[in-house]
């Protein structure tokens, strides 16, 4: 017998936007799991490497076109998921053995996925719920000093800079998508303009909703 679809969160944000906040919240909030390093931890086991080395992996983007499509190397996405040996790792390799422990968490658990283009990863998983976490410049520098505590605003501020455009690289290149495109999300929430609380209790609202969709037709088919 099959059973129920999974929900999984995936939430997409800039820098000091608050997104892995609001994911942190709704996951305890609602018993979810909450990825986010461990998709890195994970990533770092099967391949040998250190977390810091393919953290910073993730962050170079450039001239990827030629190997972005090396995931499927990795075999198909609805494949199960086996960890394959991985002495060396190439940017293309890490997105591709990346997504596929993130569609392997999707598969098993109702889950939060921070960042690493989960929104992408999981198109056509059909309990998925893509948010965009966004918020203007000046708000994220003044939360970045707050929660990471930079040295100064300017450091803070080429900080948000340089995380903007990897990010941005990072989606295009291996997705095709622009990353700040607000029809890749059912939800885009601006945290400067409605604060963190308010926006961790919406997307709370959304993700229970669904869950209690789930429960209501898992109920009236017996499955």
């Amino acid at each position: 017998m099959a059973q129920p679809t999974t929900i999984v969160l995936a939430i997409s944000r800039q820098f000091a936007s608050g997104g892995a906040f609001i994911g942190q919240t709704v996951a305890q909030r609602l018993g979810l799991r909450y990825t986010d390093r461990e998709i890195l931890a994970q990533a770092a086991h099967v391949s040998g490497l250190s977390e810091a080395d393919l953290e910073g992996r993730e962050e170079r983007a450039a001239d990827l076109w030629k190997i972005a499509f090396r995931q499927f190397s990795l075999g198909a996405p609805e494949a199960p998921f086996v960890a394959p040996p991985l002495p060396s790792l190439h940017e293309g390799d890490l997105f591709a053995l990346e997504s596929r422990i993130i569609r392997d968490i999707a598969t098993r658990y109702d889950a939060v996925i921070v960042g690493r283009g989960g929104f992408h990863v999981l198109a056509d998983h059909p309990g998925l719920i893509s948010v965009r976490v966004h918020a203007p410049f000046e708000w994220r520098v003044r939360r970045a000093m707050e929660a990471y505590a930079f040295a100064s605003e300017t450091t803070a501020a080429d900080a948000i800079r340089r995380s903007d455009k990897q990010r941005g690289k990072f989606i295009r290149a291996f997705t095709g998508r622009d990353w700040d495109d607000a029809s890749n999300h059912l939800l885009c929430l601006n945290t400067g303009a409605i604060g963190l609380d308010l926006a961790a209790e919406l997307v709370t609202t959304l993700v229970a909703s669904r869950i209690k969709s789930r429960q209501s037709a898992t109920a009236a088919t017996g499955v």
